[in-house]
């Protein structure tokens, strides 16, 4: 009886102080900006499966690089013995109360038993697991627990003591379970039930046969402080999680089920017509759901282990961008709720008053926001689906639509698109001069044309690029594909000014561009600029622009297996290939570029980053158009990597890599001995031509 009453106040001072914290933190989603996230249930439920409870981005094979798969299966068993020992810890708490409480269908005659095994055998697991993660904190000290520098040095500077209590206490919970019923097993030895346990507990066993030498009364005691010891524990872990990194036990899952599952290189439309603000510059601007990430970073470092901005010294690291904004978060927690719940309601659609302060600039930096390359890189790697870019994106809205504060470079790149249509700020007027002699049709002369080969700006001003250009259209002619061009009709698509922010630019190019696509009645497009593809294909609808939109190695891989084009095996060269951002991380396109090479005779190698785990040129997120520092530049480090496959050609599929990759090989003097290609000038430059 008093064991029971000690309990149950301890139970309920434990559980009141927990729901006090839990309730202080869901004020904070209340009082965040709203986001529409209760749709498309089904597929929601299925990420929760595969990326909670499958653990899916833990265990998944891993470049040599990366080398996260052993920790990952560590992480996996430590996940799922919580999960399964969560039975047990019911129990435990309810032995307060009798000797013998088991929860319904438990008991050692119904399913009791193979629970039991599977328990006893994930608490040794567990605790394996635990020493791993011991060795890796105390021992191996890998980088991405303790923060790369320079950009994460205010983590290196922390002492991490919150990662070894944890472990800690886990293992408390571990082993006193253990010590707990091998005590009860001595106990009970005549006990049938209790015996009826003890067969399906091997290692409890092992743990009661050590305590029989000293005696039933002594391995009462022992089983007794094991249990108070657990159970105090277990409250204690409860309420230390809404403080600590380890709240993603609590969020993790519900942050899985609101992932994003629009298409991972769509950036959200924002209302310019009836918007107040235009972009996020203070702690409540950001919804809830951005809020749920700050809440569920795990601190693992995955997400900057991947990042080019990080590996370059750059100030940005993803992790280090969460954290600051989280702990800034929880700073001013109560200022956040009083204010919202303050704040006057009025119909008049004004923005309410800010919660604190302008976190841009003394909280985030604006060289952390322009040191992005929106590559997604760390959203790729992180295991419980946290979201980076939109909340750089917005933050840089802010910067340039409501403080006109971004790097110099860009008032030109931003003119250039303004008034001709393209960042170079080339008279738009020679965007066809790349198809002078290859009689090129256009729209205005052949509008029927099957498909519309939409260009881009870099493959019809920059002159290294129209090289790539005519080499494809070279091939749709060979293979005689019904195809026409806009010639000087053709626009920008504007995504350069949504990566950097512009969303008032980038609106009005769009808006521009589907106008003349869809007064053509344009159904099917080509591309072979990622950057296009991504934005045509994934943005474009939110502008009512819906099209097939099909990209290069695609459509000649196509080509190819219907035998209009041949293409003899004839290349022959040591050829890397690397992936682009745009086609690969953000639209999964991996095999078609690979099996076009393969087809043209490249001899084909890998980098160790590559497809999933392959790293930006550089280029991304707007940082061609910005300068860079030549000691932190993403294009050398890449094409180092790409050297390292001791290649005679990088190929590429995308205009933006071929200038950062192309420029990387000039900064080696090395042109000689590599080439940078594009893959359908390979394939143009194998003799080829229609099938007979």
């Amino acid at each position: 009886m008093v064991t029971a009453i000690a309990f149950s106040l301890c139970l309920l001072a434990a559980l009141g102080l927990f729901f006090r914290q839990l309730w202080g933190r869901f004020n904070l989603l209340r009082a965040a900006a709203p986001a529409a996230l209760f749709d498309r249930i089904p597929e929601r439920l299925k990420a929760v499966v595969i990326y909670a409870f499958g653990q899916e981005k833990f265990v998944r094979p891993a470049v040599a690089s990366v080398k996260e798969t052993s920790a990952g299966w560590m992480h996996f068993f430590i996940f799922w013995g919580f999960v399964i020992l969560g039975l047990q810890i019911t129990t435990m708490f309810g032995r307060a109360y009798s000797d013998h409480f088991y929860l319904p269908g438990l008991s050692p005659h119904l399913l009791g038993g193979p629970y039991m095994l599977l328990r006893d055998l994930m608490e040794v697991t567990v605790l394996v697991s635990i020493g791993v993660a011991f060795v890796r904190w105390l021992g191996t000290r890998p980088p991405r627990l303790f923060g790369f520098s320079p950009a994460e040095n205010r983590l290196r500077g922390h002492s991490h003591w919150e990662a070894y209590l944890i472990l800690g206490l886990i293992g408390t919970i571990m082993t006193t379970g253990l010590l707990y019923d091998g005590g009860r097993i001595v106990v009970h030895a005549g006990d049938p039930g209790v015996m009826g346990e003890a067969a399906w507990e091997p290692f409890s066993r092992l743990a009661g046969r050590l305590l029989a030498p000293a005696g039933p009364g002594v391995a009462a005691g022992v089983s007794n402080v094991a249990w108070w010891v657990h159970n105090l524990v277990v409250l204690a872990f409860l309420n230390l999680l809404p403080l600590s990194k380890h709240f993603h036990i609590i969020t993790s899952v519900p942050n899985v089920f609101f992932k994003k599952l629009e298409p991972t290189g769509a950036l959200a439309k924002q209302d310019l017509e009836n918007a107040t603000r235009f972009g996020s510059s203070h702690i409540d601007h950001f919804t809830w759901k951005q809020v749920l990430d700050m809440f569920t970073c795990t601190e693992c470092g995955r997400c900057s282990s991947q990042c080019p901005a990080t590996a370059t010294g750059k100030p940005l690291a993803p992790r280090q961008l969460l954290l600051d904004l989280r702990d800034y978060l929880y700073q001013h927690q109560d200022e956040v709720i009083a204010k919202r719940v303050a704040r006057p309601t009025n119909g008049d659609g004004a923005e309410p008053a800010v919660v604190g302060e302008n976190v841009v600039g003394p909280v985030i930096t604006d060289e952390v926001l322009w040191a992005c390359n929106v590559c997604r890189a760390c959203e790729e790697s992180c295991p419980v689906m946290i979201e980076y870019v939109d909340k750089i994106v917005d933050m840089r809205r802010h910067l340039v639509q409501e403080e006109a504060r971004f790097p110099a470079e860009l008032t030109r790149t931003f003119k250039g698109m303004e008034t001709q249509s393209n960042p170079w700020g080339i008279g738009a007027e020679k965007r066809f001069a790349w198809a002078e002699g290859l009689d090129i049709p256009t729209l205005a002369d052949k509008p029927d044309a099957e498909y519309l080969y939409y260009v881009g700006c870099a493959g019809s001003f920059d002159d290294r690029n129209k090289k790539t250009t005519q080499a494809f259209a070279r091939l749709l002619k060979k293979a005689g594909v019904d195809f026409a061009c806009l010639g000087t009709e053709e626009l920008c698509n504007g995504e350069t000014a949504r990566r950097l922010g512009n969303e008032y630019l980038y609106q009005s190019m769009a808006q521009g561009l589907v106008e003349t696509l869809n007064g053509y009645k344009v159904r099917k497009i080509i591309t072979n600029c990622p950057h296009c593809f991504n934005t045509i294909r994934n943005e474009f609808p939110q502008f009512d622009g819906r099209y097939e939109v099909v990209h290069a190695a695609e459509l000649v891989q196509r080509l190819l297996a219907a035998g209009r084009l041949r293409v003899p095996a004839g290349f022959g060269k040591r050829t890397v290939y690397h992936d682009s951002c745009y086609y690969g991380r953000f639209n999964e396109i991996y095999d078609e570029p690979r099996e076009v090479l393969g087809k043209s005779g490249a001899q084909l190698a890998e980098m160790q980053r590559h497809k999933h785990f392959g790293m930006c040129c550089g280029a991304g997120g707007g940082r061609m158009w910005i300068e860079e520092d030549p000691d932190k530049r993403v294009n050398l480090l890449r094409t180092d990597q790409a050297l390292a496959t001791n290649p005679e050609v990088i190929a590429v599929s995308c205009p933006f890599c071929m200038t950062m990759l192309s420029d990387g090989i000039k900064a080696k003097d090395i042109e000689d001995k590599v080439q940078t290609l594009d893959v359908m000038e390979i394939v143009d430059k194998v003799p080829c031509g229609p099938a007979t």
